[in-house]
């Protein structure tokens, strides 16, 4: 690549020489003009992203999420991740929680994509078996889980509900339960509790092949709020 002579610094021939990379190494030495090696102490990897820290995983993710965040005011679902990670709930709800805003959870057209074969009887939903399991078809789609859900309004007096995506409806939810001064910590209790039963009542169904029926995923729903 490059070494110390006499002269100073001089740039090699970057093991790219001849007539199939004479432009690209062209290209390469324009860039590189100017640009000289250091011949005191050792090379060291540096922190780009900030010279007055050191590497840790806190700034790279920071630096992430300043990159990745769009650009423009915030948009009002985004609050949900942390609504969600202040709850009252277990861990393991709040990871599923998570998951399922990331859509992260295994279903079954996420696993097709991961490589994993499965037989195409297999493919379709756990609840109406007509649609192909989707995270947004499992939770807030399918016909039978739309029964379910509105149960579940019925039961807490919340009205007609709109939403049936995934982080509009936990805001929804969550809207609802603050307008009726529900403490901070319970606000998504409730939706946390039906998104989380219903994905018990579908892991029953693939890997035990458990019955169910809307009146027993209602109830479980009520009993896990309860506690």
């Amino acid at each position: 690549m490059g070494g110390w002579s006499n002269e100073g610094w001089t740039w090699g021939d970057f093991g790219l020489e001849g007539d199939t990379h004479e432009e690209d190494v062209a290209v390469l030495r324009s860039v590189l003009d100017g640009a000289e090696g250091r011949n005191e102490g050792r090379d060291e990897v540096k922190w780009c992203n900030n010279e007055d820290i050191d590497f840790s995983v806190a700034s790279c993710y920071s630096y992430l999420l300043k990159r990745f965040t769009p650009f423009g005011p915030p948009i009002k679902s985004f609050e949900a991740f942390g609504f969600l990670w202040n709850l009252e709930v277990p861990f393991k709800i709040k990871a599923f929680g998570w998951r399922l805003f990331y859509n992260r959870l295994p279903t079954k057209d996420l696993l097709l994509i991961r490589g994993i074969s499965l037989p195409l009887d297999n493919l379709f939903c756990s609840f109406c078996g007509v649609d192909v399991e989707k995270a947004r078809h499992t939770f807030f789609v399918c016909w039978v889980v739309k029964r379910i859900w509105n149960d579940i309004a019925l039961w807490v007096s919340i009205g007609d509900m709109v939403e049936d995506e995934c982080l509009p409806s936990f805001m929804e939810w969550h809207s609802f339960f603050k307008f009726k001064k529900v403490k901070r910590c319970k606000l998504g209790v409730v939706w946390l509790a039906v998104t989380w039963c219903l994905w018990v009542a579908r892991n029953g169904v693939c890997f035990r092949n458990d019955g169910w029926s809307v009146n027993n995923i209602v109830w479980n729903i009520k009993l896990t709020v309860w506690r």
